[in-house]
């Protein structure tokens, strides 16, 4: 498999984000954040104990709501799993692999939403339950260019990603999107990291 199709099925099986160096592949935030520490790069080396305990509190936010967001809207949503998501998830893989993988992972991905209480839940509750963590997100940020400081951190890094996302990736339905794009100051966020460190400066 290339490393475009490992990237690929990486991202889809919820291991993102992910750096290459050299011969090794080091996915999801946390293991990143160690592996560059131990480096001697931290993005929160001028935060305080409070700070850093806030920080870590945010990011279980997002982790608890926005990632089993999208997690439950790609694979219980019945819809999006059969129009987007499964036929996404498969496509790096030949024929039947491909469909025995997706509804595997479908399958995985249900289980985990029963197991922490997900399950049950309708669209509109998920929606609202991303509409409160954009809440609480959007008045901890407030008029600043990022969440703690003028510089970013990690939890900077992970609403980032997230939101992204969100903006980015195309689904049956925009509701997703739209409740993100209701807070202005999360938009400017997001526009503000894409600019300051993804845009091509050279052109």
């Amino acid at each position: 498999m290339s490393l475009a199709a490992e990237a690929f099925v990486s991202q889809m099986a919820g291991k993102i984000p992910f750096i290459h160096v050299g011969n090794q592949v080091v996915s999801e935030l946390g293991p990143i954040v160690q592996f560059t520490k131990a480096k001697g790069h931290s993005l929160s080396d001028s935060l305080d104990d409070v700070q850093r305990a806030e920080m870590k509190a945010y990011m279980e936010l997002v982790n608890n709501m926005l990632l089993t967001a999208e997690l439950y809207i790609q694979w219980c949503d019945d819809a999006t799993a059969a129009e987007i998501t499964r036929p996404r998830y498969s496509s790096p893989y030949s024929w039947p692999l491909c469909l025995v993988l997706a509804y595997q992972k479908q399958w995985e991905v249900r289980k985990k939403m029963n197991a922490i209480g997900w399950g049950g839940k309708s669209l509109e509750q998920v929606y609202e339950d991303v509409s409160q963590c954009c809440q609480a997100l959007s008045q901890r940020l407030g008029t600043q260019p990022y969440f703690f400081n003028k510089q970013p951190t990690e939890l900077d890094a992970l609403v980032f990603g997230h939101l992204f996302t969100i903006l980015t990736t195309r689904l049956t339905s925009t509701e997703l999107a739209e409740r993100v794009k209701s807070y202005s100051n999360l938009l400017s966020f997001c526009r503000r990291i894409e600019q300051t460190y993804f845009e091509d400066k050279s052109s």
